[in-house]
């Protein structure tokens, strides 16, 4: 079989598939009848009622069919404000925008289509933001530690630019971190089913229960099961998810209690990563088998098991004060079973060696602590407190390991027949119960002054962290994390604002480097310029920025591996990163909504040279039309492109830039029926998504057709 061949894939390219796509929507529109103007979205008050303060809450309202663009998040100040009024890029991204992406497997590959730079890192969860690889997502902002996850149960992802320790702990990274906001439950009773199928054996129901119980009661129970063989068997993806809440309110306080249950099944992907790095363009070997050939027997399942609960609490003392007290624990099972890893490769003489590698890590992780909001007003100047804690702890509770390098060495043109390779029997080695990873404490105060009747805010503060991991004693270290911002409104359409924020990471017990010694903690400083405008009542907002960033202690793979199987990194002292980024929204008409972004940036190590494993630029834009009149009524059209710079590598490697194109067509029957058809890599681009290094990476998905039905009883 004869491989397909592509250009390389430029921003010149990009430009012109929007293009492309934009017309074919243009030519579309034009045999519709005319929208009625849109409607303006509500419009902030300008006048403040000094009478009654209205106090932010700590969740926002659910964003289910309410369109693409929110105005409020909760991730810049723990409780609800406007997007205008916090000096940081933030985005978030409702319900409706992420169902439309139509990726349910992975928040990066959501993500990439509708946030400056935000891009795929490897398959999963994660992902890099401002061209570095950012830490685990949070969920309701709570340190979260799936490398997989289901959207099934998210309500809208929030995604904060730039360090934000100060109220999120030593967790999140310098560049920003992801907020993932659940499904709540609703006083109303609504019931939603869902039904897909498509390529590679793709199938998936989905099911989301939610309404009144008595007595100030309330449930909402979601579940999904997904069967997809994937790109091929390597790559599949079976998912068993299941989200319950039950909650209680009488007004003041409101109690809930959340359990969630994941079972996620993966192909051993790694051993088919064949990635040929004789050139300085990295890319996937041609098999003479094909592009899909398995250089390993599908032996085992990478999995993910998990089971969490969630406790919340929230209560309004009078007009004025409020706080939260939230609890989670995890439990959490990471096999490996039967696993080829690939070693090392030799194209010029064509043949490639396999180790094998059986894993399985069982731990538990919890979460606790507690946010209080207060506002007052001294003399003309209008405040607001905010001071909590945070406890953050992981212990890992039983790990086996069988580790074989060099299990075998085959030909790349004529592989050995894997399925009479009889599994190694070397044994495993000595589980280690109860191991402490280490916990960290975080106490922080924040206060915001709004001073000229809302036209400037000032905020600032400072957080004290706590780390301490028996497994390396000598890292446990106390530091202050501090934050500083400004935002000035010239106009009630138009914000200009300044941020600054400190931020420090403990690194973990397994960041070490070769002789074994664990890399000092990470250390980081950031700043950040940025104008924001809603502009024709909000029809249109926007948000540019520049921002320069330096880490310093930066663990970097080092490709190479340990007796166990585990990874050893390499220390890169440090790191400077500079970029701009445009994040920009239009309601075009009533039914046209549209997303633009894009980013540019520059890492640079210590030695002045571009870091390895970064990308430099990224763009992406997704659309959606509703035919609300004439013959077309009940059809949409919609759909995005994704462009990813090249993935460089010290040493003058790179996987190439690459666009990936995403449509969908969609028909609503009734008010209760809909249906919809989607092409994923609309051109059937062949390109690497992601990477741990350059000769392990994550193969991007051939084109693939979903039909979607949806039923909604309320």
């Amino acid at each position: 079989m004869t491989p397909k061949h592509h250009l390389p894939v430029s921003l010149p390219r990009f430009a012109l598939r929007t293009c492309l796509l934009g017309a074919l929507t243009f030519a579309t529109l034009v045999h519709a009848q005319v929208a009625a103007p849109p409607a303006a979205p509500d419009a902030p008050k300008d006048a403040k009622d000094k009478d009654t303060v209205e106090l932010p809450v700590f969740e926002v309202q659910g964003s289910k069919d309410k369109g693409y663009f929110a105005r409020q998040a909760v991730s810049g100040m723990k409780t609800k404000a406007n997007l205008m009024d916090t000096p940081a890029n933030i985005a978030v991204i409702p319900r409706d925008l992420i169902d439309d992406i139509g990726v349910p497997e992975s928040a990066s590959d959501t993500l990439k289509f509708v946030v400056s730079g935000v891009n795929p890192y490897v398959r999963g969860e994660q992902m890099q933001i401002r061209g570095q690889r950012v830490g685990f997502t949070m969920v309701d902002d709570i340190p979260d530690l799936s490398f997989f996850a289901d959207n099934a149960g998210i309500d809208t992802y929030e995604i904060l630019k730039g360090p934000q320790a100060l109220l999120y702990g030593s967790n999140p990274s310098l560049f920003g971190l992801v907020i993932k906001t659940t499904k709540k439950p609703l006083p109303q009773f609504e019931a939603n089913f869902g039904a897909s199928v498509g390529d590679y054996g793709w199938r998936r129901t989905d099911v989301d229960i939610t309404g009144p119980l008595v007595k100030g009661f309330s449930y909402r129970v979601i579940g999904a099961y997904q069967k997809s063989d994937g790109l091929s068997a390597s790559y599949r993806d079976n998912r068993k998810v299941l989200n319950t809440t039950l909650q209680w309110t009488n007004g003041k306080t409101t109690l809930r209690a959340s359990y969630d249950w994941h079972q996620f099944e993966l192909g051993t992907f790694d051993a088919t990563n064949v990635i040929d790095n004789t050139g300085p363009i990295l890319k996937q070997y041609a098999s003479p088998f094909g592009k899909n050939f398995r250089y390993a027997p599908d032996w085992g399942t990478y999995g993910l098991y998990f089971n969490d609960v969630r406790l919340n609490g929230t209560h309004q003392w009078n007009e004025n004060w409020q706080t939260r007290v939230y609890y989670q624990r995890e439990k959490g099972d990471r096999p490996s079973i039967d696993y080829l890893y690939v070693g090392t490769r030799d194209f010029v003489n064509k043949t490639i060696t396999l180790d094998y590698f059986d894993y399985d890590e069982n731990f538990i992780s919890s979460a606790y602590g507690t946010d209080n909001i207060g506002k007052y007003t001294l003399g003309p100047v209008d405040l607001q407190s905010n001071f909590g804690y945070l406890y953050d702890t992981r212990k890992g509770v039983g790990e086996t390991f069988t580790y074989t390098p060099g299990f075998i060495t085959t030909s790349l043109i004529t592989p050995v027949d894997f399925s009479k390779i009889a599994i190694p029997s070397s044994p495993k080695h000595k589980p280690t119960p109860n191991r402490e990873d280490g916990t960290t404490q975080t106490f922080y105060f924040l206060e915001t002054a709004t001073l000229l009747d809302g036209r400037l805010i000032v905020n600032g503060g400072l957080s004290r962290v706590k780390a301490t991991n028996p497994q390396a004693p000598a890292n446990d270290t106390n530091d202050t994390a501090k934050r500083a911002g400004i935002v000035a409104k010239p106009t009630k359409d138009i914000s200009v604002y300044y941020g600054y924020a400190t931020m420090f990471q403990a690194t973990s017990a397994t960041t070490i480097d070769i002789n074994g010694n664990r890399l000092p903690n990470r250390l980081g400083e950031g700043n950040e310029v940025g104008v924001k405008a809603s502009l024709f009542n909000g029809l249109l907002t926007a948000t540019v920025d520049y921002y320069w960033l330096e880490l310093s202690n930066i663990p970097v793979p080092s490709g190479s591996r340990n007796s166990s199987g585990l990874g050893y990194y390499i220390l890169s002292p440090s790191r400077k990163y500079t970029g701009y980024e445009a994040d920009l929204q239009f309601q075009l008409t009533k039914d046209w909504q549209l997303s633009l972004v894009a980013w540019t940036g520059e890492t640079l190590d210590s030695d002045g040279k571009r870091a390895s494993n970064t990308l430099n630029d990224s763009a992406g834009f997704f659309t959606r039309y509703n035919f609300s009149q004439g013959k077309l009524a009940g059809w949409s059209v919609g759909g995005g492109t994704y462009w990813s710079g090249n993935r460089y590598f010290r040493g003058g490697q790179s996987f190439d830039a690459y666009s990936v194109t995403n449509l969908f067509v969609g028909y609503r029957v009734n008010e209760n029926l809909s249906c919809s058809v989607r092409v994923n890599n609309v051109f059937d681009e062949q390109y690497i998504a992601g990477a741990w290094s350059t000769g392990d990476a994550d193969i991007g998905d051939p084109r693939m057709i979903r039909f979607s039905v949806n039923y909604t009883y309320r």
